[in-house]
């Protein structure tokens, strides 16, 4: 999840900058975090400190949660332990995971953060970038048992939870970004800053305006580079996010394999091209895009129950939908 670097922002591409603005860039949770503060009447060096607070705020969410690499965490001890034995996680993690299983629940599966055994063996995230899949027995051996974790009722204040089985492994990949974006926001907001914009590879939520002018975003074409399928002007407090299948892929005999692994047959899911959702905050725009990309057209009734914006484009190009107005086919 956090350790493949994306260049270029993917995903949305947000309009040229004003001699107002105050930008930094790092590199955070495999990708490119930029910070767009409009400085206003602040002092420089303020704006500066509250965009240092939100990245180190950001960097400590990935530190938490991240399977990858050799940095300790809860989560990788809870996925090293054996089955069957509780094991207290921290309360930050205990949240977003009860969190995460509801909206496993809410999406009939189509969004699981059980997929860590899954994920680690594609590798799309890992140091090197496969070329070829899995083999079908592997994967079949990787994929988590349904209900395979469990919250221990034992009354006591610590957040107690086990696993049934070995391949049962917790990974956040499809709402920590999100969940980061939120708290970096967060903290700039607790620095007194009332626009800005986060930017982690297309992840996006913005505070407040541009200047004189919302906040100008475009969302890419994710067949024709270049191209944009919708040009939007969003203010006030708006979080948006895109699900692609050209952001970590590669070509096998023809075919694109890429990260966005279907929770059900633990092979790359077939259904879309392209997700793109607004929701009340980046972590549920985060995890619903990933949900939606995986159920293609028939997640849109869904979506629209939850009143969140979708733009969805199908394996075959047919666009979805709109973040402007009421989903309809194109």
């Amino acid at each position: 999840m956090f350790k493949t670097l994306i260049i270029i922002s993917l995903f949305l591409l947000t309009a040229c900058s004003s001699p107002a603005d105050v930008q930094d860039t790092r590199f955070i949770m495999g990708t490119l975090v930029k910070f767009t503060v409009v400085k206003g009447d602040h002092d420089l060096d303020d704006v500066e400190a509250a965009i240092s607070a939100a990245a180190n705020e950001m960097q400590r969410i990935e530190d938490m949660f991240t399977i990858y690499g050799n940095h300790p965490n809860a989560v990788k001890s809870f996925n090293a332990s054996m089955p069957n034995t509780p094991i207290a996680l921290p309360d930050e993690v205990n949240q977003l995971l009860e969190r995460s299983l509801s909206i496993q629940q809410q999406s009939n599966g189509a969004f699981s953060p059980v997929l860590g055994a899954v994920n680690l063996l594609w590798g799309f995230s890992g140091e090197n970038p496969p070329s070829a899949p899995p083999s079908a027995d592997a994967i079949r051996a990787a994929m988590p048992a349904a209900h395979c974790i469990k919250k221990q009722p034992d009354g006591s204040d610590l957040h107690k939870w086990s696993r049934t089985h070995a391949n049962c492994q917790l990974d956040f990949g499809a709402i920590a970004k999100g969940y980061a974006i939120d708290q970096g926001i967060k903290i700039l907001k607790a620095h007194g800053i009332q626009h800005a914009i986060i930017n982690a590879g297309g992840d996006i939520r913005l505070i407040g305006k541009h200047g004189e002018r919302a906040w100008h975003i475009g969302i890419r074409h994710p067949r024709k580079q270049g191209d944009v399928v919708e040009a939007l002007n969003l203010q006030g407090d708006v979080s948006i996010v895109t699900s692609g299948d050209y952001e970590r892929f590669f070509i096998y005999k023809g075919k694109r394999y890429h990260h966005l692994i279907n929770p059900e047959t633990g092979w790359p899911a077939t259904s879309a091209q392209s997700a793109t959702i607004i929701a009340s905050s980046a972590t549920l725009a985060d995890v619903w895009s990933t949900a939606l990309f995986v159920q293609g057209q028939q997640g849109i009734k869904l979506q629209n129950h939850l009143q969140q914006k979708v733009l969805l484009i199908d394996y075959n190009g047919k666009i979805y939908g709109s973040l402007k107005s009421n989903p309809d086919s194109h």
